[in-house]
């Protein structure tokens, strides 16, 4: 899919000591485009784009939910114009803007390219109740409301950075798994996948499976799933192999991240899967 927002930025790495966010020198770019797994999110990506002498940088692959993240100009850093992704689970990344700004010797000032992006971020992350409600008080203290928002930011980052997330639902709630259900085609390789999962002696459908989402049993068991991937690393290694994924790190953050990378995998099998008994049907045709 094509990108939503593609611009010039590099990470910044933030000093617990000092609570200074100090950017590093590196190239890079940040993408987000619609998600290509869930309709209603969008995958987000930074990636360098210059070698390093000191070898490989790691991309930065996330997933962003309307109402669950914030993009924050941190306006109390002077040394470049710093943002915050920050997640209601308390995980935050930063990053610096490169592209060039020439109309300021500030150099945490925003260009008017750069706030038309941070429009668009936030435009990205609101959901359409977000949009409603700040239509409707777009001219209210909106000078007081940004000097907050920093504030809390910085309360925030004086906090520890980078906190991990403690349970699944801190990140995928119920509501948000039940909808991406309901927007899934009911002959879809995803959702048939999904139904395996249901009880044996339960009908293998849609409506089942979000009863299944809805009910008590559901909770108890990403509760209980949660509880284990905090033991420790064996236990995450023993839950990624269960579940047939890679191992990405232990704790529940791990559990996400390794899940995740088996859902895109299993996407683009799924579409060259498609796209040849397509071409098989065509020669079949012909």
């Amino acid at each position: 899919m094509s990108e939503i927002l593609k611009f010039r930025a590099g990470v910044a790495d933030f000093d617990e000591t000092s609570k200074i966010c100090s950017p590093v020198p590196i190239k890079g770019e940040i993408v987000v485009k619609h998600s290509e797994e869930a309709e209603g999110f969008y995958d987000f990506e930074w990636k360098p784009i210059e070698k390093v002498a000191s070898g490989n940088v790691e991309t930065i692959e996330l997933i962003l939910i309307p109402d669950t993240t914030k993009w924050i100009h941190i306006k109390s850093s002077k040394n470049g114009r710093v943002f915050c992704l920050l997640f209601s689970s308390d995980e935050k990344y930063f990053f610096w803007l490169q592209d060039k700004h020439q109309g300021s010797e500030q150099l945490n000032d925003l260009s008017d390219v750069d706030k038309k992006m941070v429009e668009k971020f936030e435009e990205i992350l609101s959901s359409e109740a977000d949009d409603e409600e700040s239509e409707a008080n777009k001219d209210h203290d909106m000078e007081g409301q940004d000097q907050d928002q920093d504030k809390d930011v910085e309360m925030d980052a004086a906090q520890t950075s980078n906190q991990p997330v403690a349970h699944i639902n801190d990140f995928l709630t119920k509501q948000l798994i039940i909808d991406h259900v309901q927007s899934l085609d009911p002959q879809s390789p995803q959702l048939l996948r999904l139904l395996e999962h249901l009880p044996e002696d339960q009908p293998r459908n849609k409506a089942t499976l979000i009863e299944c989402l809805r009910g008590p049993y559901f909770y108890q068991a990403t509760d209980t799933l949660s509880r284990t991937l905090l033991e420790g690393f064996e236990a995450s290694l023993t839950i990624s192999s269960g579940f047939g994924y890679d191992f990405s790190g232990d704790g529940v953050l791990g559990f996400i991240k390794g899940a995740r990378s088996k859902g895109k995998n299993d996407y683009q099998k799924d579409h060259q899967k498609d796209h040849q008994d397509q071409h098989d049907q065509e020669d079949d045709t012909n």
